[in-house]
């Protein structure tokens, strides 16, 4: 049943798989750190819960299912994370509505088009049975991926990020019970940063870059950073301003809107500020590089919501000596 159409769809990504970015432009340079960006491989789906992975030995022993877009034999490069889902998407059957293919359930709706616009969707309000609470914890839809041979800080003079997006629509179905220091639905990028120098004391020690983009409580993007602990990860977040990468736009218009920025030397200031802190005093920038990323739906209230996102790039261009 499924493989006629996966034959079909291969062949429609391979008459386009020449076009190169969105909007036609020419290659750039620097190395492309994200593989797979028309996801073409698939996406390993993680289990519903992170502790699930964290005790059963990493995501490649634990993930449930995989979602194939197209008939493939490579394995996937993504992880699609479902954390504190009641609706499982591990076999959910794919079915192909125009030129898009669809994993749906209940709570959640993942969709992939033939020029490579993914799209998120999650209901909530068939998620959660009350307006969430402090102590309880939120659904999450996103993708993610660990870098091959991740690049050390200091061997790059620029790190090129990349991307187009939009918010299809994003409704709160909370009424008066919502609290927007509780509740909200955003949907950043995350870097991972991390001590690589097994003979440094901060060896393993990480920081989360972010990247906001949509949040339903603003309509205008910030222009300060933020630092602050995420409890979940034990690990410092630190918040690029978000306006000087997208500019001063609305995220929320339901309009396409595009990134293209030198992110380095705010990934620079990421780790000075955490120096600030007192963290990372014991790192070198030759000990730390970029291992990985993540980007999708954090939804710490009931909104139904969805996103498309395209032409996701992050090119680190070495030094030249």
């Amino acid at each position: 049943m499924r493989k006629g159409w996966y034959i079909v769809l291969a062949l429609v990504w391979l008459a386009v798989a020449g076009c190169g970015r969105v909007n036609g432009s020419e290659e750039d340079s620097g190395r492309e750190l994200i593989v797979d960006a028309r996801f073409e491989r698939g996406a390993a789906l993680s289990p519903l819960w992170p502790h699930i992975v964290q005790q059963g030995g990493g995501f490649s022993k634990t993930c449930t299912d995989t979602l194939r877009f197209a008939e493939s034999e490579l394995e996937p490069i993504w992880q699609l994370c479902q954390w504190s889902s009641r609706y499982d998407l591990a076999g959910a059957e794919a079915t192909a509505q125009g030129d898009e293919i669809i994993f749906a359930n209940e709570g959640k709706r993942v969709t992939l088009a033939k020029d490579g616009t993914l799209t998120l969707g999650l209901t909530t309000s068939r998620e959660y049975d009350h307006p969430r609470r402090a102590d309880e914890p939120w659904i999450h839809l996103l993708v993610q991926q660990d870098f091959q041979a991740p690049p050390r800080i200091a061997e790059i003079g620029a790190l090129h990020f990349g991307m187009e997006l939009r918010i299809d629509h994003c409704h709160n179905r909370m009424g008066e019970a919502f609290d927007e220091t509780l509740h909200t639905a955003q949907a950043p990028f995350y870097l991972m940063v991390r001590n690589l120098n097994s003979e440094s004391k901060d060896y393993g020690l990480g920081l989360w870059v972010g990247i906001p983009t949509f949040d339903y409580r603003y309509q205008r993007l910030a222009d300060k950073e933020t630092v602050h602990w995420d409890v979940g990860t034990a690990t410092y977040i630190y918040t690029i301003p978000p306006r000087t990468v997208w500019g001063d736009v609305n995220l929320g218009d339901g309009k396409w809107h595009k990134a293209d920025k030198d992110i380095l030397p705010m990934v620079q200031r990421a780790v000075e500020a955490m120096r600030e802190k007192g963290s990372f005093t014991d790192s070198r920038w030759e000990d730390l590089a970029i291992t990985g990323m993540n980007f999708g739906w954090e939804i710490p209230g009931t909104f139904d919501a969805e996103l498309k996102m395209r032409g996701m790039s992050l090119r680190a261009e070495e030094i030249q000596n």
